[in-house]
C-alpha cells in the first residue's frame, strides 16, 4: 500500500487549544479520501495542518516519503495543491490569469509566463470544461464555475495530490455533482490523490474511495464506506439513529433516514 501522505503523532490548534490531540494516517496514493465528521470535530484543521496552512504542535506530515518540515514553499507547491473552504481573489481578473497563478511555483526570474506555463493553464482550462470563458473575469461566473476554475488553478500546478475543504460548500444540487463528477474524473484519467472535506455523507460516500471518519479531534474510523459508513458510525460521530441502504445507482451506502438520537 503506497501513501501520498502520511502523518504520524500530528497534533494541531489555535493558539494554546489543541483540538487534534494526535492524528496518524496514511492517505493512499491514486485513490479518493473523504473526510466527515460533526463540526469543530477537526476536519478542516487537520486538512489547513497537511497543508501547511496552520503550523502543527507536534508531530510530522509525510508527502511523498519527505517530511513537508524540510521542505520549502515552493516544492511543496509542485507536489501537493490544497483548495480552502470559500477562495476568494478579485472579480476583475479573467478565468486565464487566476488558472495562471497555479504556475507560480515554476516561474523564475521576473515571473513571465513562458509557452508551456500558457500551455498548461490552457489544458487545465480545457480538462475543467471551462475553455470557453478563459476571457471570462469570474465575477461573472455562476458557483459551479467558480469552483471549476479554482480546481483549474490547482491543476495548473501540475501536482499529484490535491486537498479541498468542502468544495460543494454553497452550490446547489446540480453543481455538486458538476464538482465531484470533475474530481472523480480528474482521480481516474491523472491518478490524482484528492483527499477533501465533505459535509453531505452520501456524496462522501457515492464519490470516495475511502472515508475518514473524525470524532473530537481524533480517528473514529478509516476505510472503505462499507467500512466506515454505518449507523454505529452515525451514532457516535454525529449523535443521530440513521437508516443506511445500499445505493441502487453507486453500489455504496446511503444513509435513507435518519433522526436525533433520543436523551436519556
Amino acid at each position: 500500500m503506497e501513501h501520498a501522505i502520511k502523518t504520524a503523532h500530528l497534533a494541531v490548534g489555535y493558539d494554546t487549544v489543541i483540538i487534534v490531540p494526535d492524528f496518524d494516517i496514511g492517505f493512499q496514493k491514486g485513490k479518493v479520501t473523504s473526510i466527515i465528521g460533526a463540526n469543530g470535530c477537526g476536519k478542516s484543521t487537520v486538512l489547513k495542518a497537511i497543508g501547511r496552512i496552520i503550523p502543527s504542535a507536534g508531530g510530522t506530515v509525510i508527502i511523498n516519503d519527505t517530511d513537508i518540515a524540510r521542505m520549502k514553499n515552493k516544492d511543496i507547491a509542485m507536489q501537493m495543491a490544497i483548495l480552502p473552504q470559500s477562495p476568494t481573489a478579485p472579480g476583475t481578473l479573467t478565468c486565464s490569469e487566476l488558472v495562471s497563478y497555479g504556475r507560480f511555483p515554476y516561474q523564475k526570474g521576473f515571473g513571465r509566463m513562458s509557452k508551456e506555463d500558457k500551455e498548461i493553464v490552457d489544458w487545465a482550462l480545457e480538462v475543467t470544461n471551462m475553455g470557453d470563458f478563459k476571457n471570462r473575469e469570474i465575477a461573472y461566473l455562476s458557483g459551479g464555475q467558480r469552483q471549476r476554475v479554482w480546481i483549474a488553478m490547482a491543476l495548473a500546478q501540475q501536482t499529484g495530490i490535491i486537498l479541498l475543504d468542502e468544495p460543494t460548500t454553497y452550490l446547489d444540487l446540480c453543481h455538486q455533482l458538476e464538482v465531484l463528477e470533475l474530481l472523480k474524473e480528474l482521480n481516474e484519467k491523472q491518478h490524482t490523490t484528492i483527499v477533501m472535506v465533505l459535509h453531505d455523507l452520501n456524496l462522501a460516500s457515492r464519490y470516495s474511495d475511502f472515508l475518514l471518519a473524525m470524532q473530537s479531534g481524533k480517528v473514529y474510523a478509516y476505510g472503505s464506506p462499507a467500512q466506515v459508513f454505518t449507523p454505529e458510525m452515525l451514532k457516535a460521530c454525529f449523535q443521530i439513529d440513521g437508516e443506511i441502504v445500499q445505493d441502487p445507482r453507486s453500489g455504496k451506502p446511503l444513509c435513507l433516514s435518519y433522526d436525533l438520537l433520543r436523551k436519556a
